[in-house]
């Protein structure tokens, strides 16, 4: 483990607009669309923001900023404490997303932040795993 830290960036285009995209964000029926198979969701700043993203696998931290249809950011960490996902405690990175209308629909930008390297290159696949699912289902 190293005190290095690496960030990611992924950018999509979903067939939507701003305000459909930003519910798949902050309303877990939503959410549980695209990622995730529980989730305990407080949309504003300061709440949780709690994820089981497959059995047993828990992302929790809590909503640093949500602008309906423009932005949310929240903090990310693995409640697990085995493997190489204890490098990342809860609340430890940071994911920002942004939307813009554009085209009839919405750009989406992430970047998540903070992140242990040795971390970097699977949490950027799995984001861009998730954004495809994202993309399709938010896209129909």
């Amino acid at each position: 483990m190293t005190n290095d830290t690496d960030t990611i960036e992924r950018e999509i285009f979903v067939n939507a607009p701003p305000e459909v995209v930003f519910r798949y964000l902050v309303e877990a029926e939503f959410m549980a669309r695209w990622i995730g198979v529980s989730h305990e969701l407080e949309p504003r700043p300061g709440g949780r923001f709690r994820v089981e993203i497959s059995s047993g696998n828990i992302a929790s931290g809590c909503y640093m900023e949500v602008a309906p249809h423009r932005r949310v950011a929240f903090t990310w960490g693995w409640e697990s404490h085995d493997g190489s996902l204890a490098a990342l405690p809860p609340g430890k990175s940071l994911v920002e997303i942004d939307l813009q209308a554009k085209d009839g629909g919405t750009l989406l930008r992430l970047r998540h932040s903070r992140l242990p390297t040795e971390l970097g290159q699977i949490h950027g696949k799995r984001w861009s795993f998730y954004l495809g699912q994202l993309q399709s289902c938010a896209s129909r």
